[in-house]
């Protein structure tokens, strides 16, 4: 009777156990087989590492929909709000290497499409325009438009528990 449990169990697919998170960065492709969220204080953090890079989507929201990455839904809209790039009310999309957090490249604007939300698992795709912390921070608006790079990914999240 045991070996039947044991068998279905190993039929569920590596996603449906661990989530996965895969984003393009400009042409570059990354993929983590390992992708957990958290939910928080209203926001939902979703988050995959391999120990060299990182790869996040934070939103304010625990529900499916779509979010406005960044500072707006296209590049104009973002440069009028480029005051409010620090602000800890922005969703985002962040991509950093671990020992170069200064080169972390960030979402100026784009949309996170949430397709499913539950206690244990979020799905969803996003896509947009990003660029470097160190290019918005020298706050060039030329430097900017021509340095903004497309990105989008995919991401099946699993639940991390968290005590409060």
């Amino acid at each position: 009777m045991l070996i039947a449990p044991i068998f279905f169990s190993a039929c569920e697919g590596s996603e449906e156990i661990t989530g996965k998170f895969e984003f393009t960065i400009d042409g570059t492709s990354y993929s983590f087989p390992l992708a957990t969220f958290i939910k928080r204080d209203g926001k939902t953090i979703v988050t995959s590492t391999d120990v060299s890079n990182t790869g996040t989507v934070v939103f304010s929201g625990t529900s499916t929909g779509t979010y406005t990455l960044g500072l707006g839904a296209s590049l104009p809209l973002a440069l009028l709000n480029l005051n409010g790039i620090e602000s800890p009310t922005n969703n985002l999309f962040l991509y950093y290497k671990t020992e170069e957090s200064d080169s972390a490249f960030f979402s100026l604007f784009g949309n996170l499409n949430i397709t499913e939300y539950s206690s244990d698992k979020v799905v969803g795709t996003f896509s947009g325009q990003g660029l470097t912390k160190a290019t918005v921070m020298g706050g060039d608006t030329n430097a900017i438009i021509a340095q903004v790079k497309p990105f989008s990914g995919t991401f099946t999240a699993k639940t991390v528990a968290t005590s409060k």
